[in-house]
């Protein structure tokens, strides 16, 4: 869809109860929380909307298997990155409620987006089981810490229900693994079988979202079910400050149209979380101004004069 274009699809939603702070306790505490209905029903019918847009249902695979055979020749890598042709999933990767809990997890306004991807598993093709693992090694030369603004911030949008038998991640409390020193990050059954019986599975309900820390384990759990399929949006949050996390700089999408037509739509907190300059900052000038204005014609600036 052209950036001047007004995306009626994707207008603001209804207001929506915020992230607790009994709920960000927890995951503190835990390393994870499951903040149950966090999607509007609006907002799930969009983004399951989406979902079928680059995926089949599981009722069209398992009838015209052929139809997607190449595609399915990798499904255990059925992933996509940001940013999307449909626009609602860059929104939700930067769901202003999502926003909202990571600075008030972090403890700053200066947050920024790593990673956003969709990811679709279906029963009956490809192997998902997985090891205990920490995810840092693609995020971080170092190992993560897990307080103030060092915290990165794991996220799980679930687009479908995950029952016992569509492979439920399961998590490990912090409450085990507290002066662990993360390495080596993968754990194999045989060698720390704690930390698999005393891991929790997430059954998850359409429009709940898993957070969880840098430092938990956790691991995908093998697909049992005849057919079905989950969707899921995965993203990633760290500050701003610390340049020495972080997985993607989203400066290197910047030829791609579906990028400018989302940041002409955004919201400048939306927008700084990319990488785009702050309200206030030293940048904006006379001359950048109409630079930043020829390149997004369509992008209103006034905030930033």
């Amino acid at each position: 869809m052209p950036a001047s274009t007004p995306d009626t699809r994707y207008a603001k939603p209804a207001p929506m109860p915020r992230v607790t702070d009994k709920q960000l306790d927890h995951l503190k505490r835990h390393g994870y929380v499951v903040v149950p209905r966090f999607l509007s029903p609006r907002e799930l019918k969009q983004a399951h909307r989406g979902m079928l847009q680059y995926f089949p249902s599981p009722e069209e695979l398992a009838a015209t298997p052929h139809r997607y055979s190449a595609m399915m020749d990798n499904a255990d890598f059925l992933q996509l990155e940001f940013p999307f042709d449909e626009q609602v999933f860059n929104h939700q990767a930067l769901h202003p409620r999502v926003l909202d809990f990571v600075e008030r997890l972090l403890g700053t306004e200066e947050v920024a987006l790593s990673r956003a991807a969709l990811w679709a598993k279906y029963a009956g093709f490809g192997e998902f089981e997985q090891p205990m693992h920490v995810d840092y090694e693609g995020n971080t030369l170092v190992v993560p810490r897990d307080d103030g603004d060092y915290r990165q911030v794991n996220v799980i949008l679930y687009y479908s229900d995950v029952d016992e038998m569509l492979g439920p991640t399961e998590v490990l409390s912090q409450e085990h693994t507290r002066d662990d020193l993360l390495w080596p990050p993968f754990r194999s059954r045989e060698e720390w079988p704690a930390f698999y019986e005393k891991a929790t599975p997430i059954l998850a309900k359409a429009g709940d979202m898993l957070i969880f820390s840098m430092r938990t384990f956790h691991r995908a759990t093998a697909i049992t079910a005849d057919i079905g399929v989950r969707f899921t949006q995965h993203l990633v949050f760290r500050s701003r400050t610390h340049g020495f996390q972080g997985h993607e700089l989203w400066s290197s999408h910047g030829e791609k149209h579906e990028l400018a037509t989302f940041l002409t739509k955004a919201s400048p907190k939306q927008r700084e979380a990319l990488g785009f300059p702050k309200v206030g900052d030293p940048y904006w000038n006379d001359a950048t101004l109409a630079g930043v204005k020829r390149r997004y014609t369509k992008m209103d600036l006034r905030p930033y004069r």
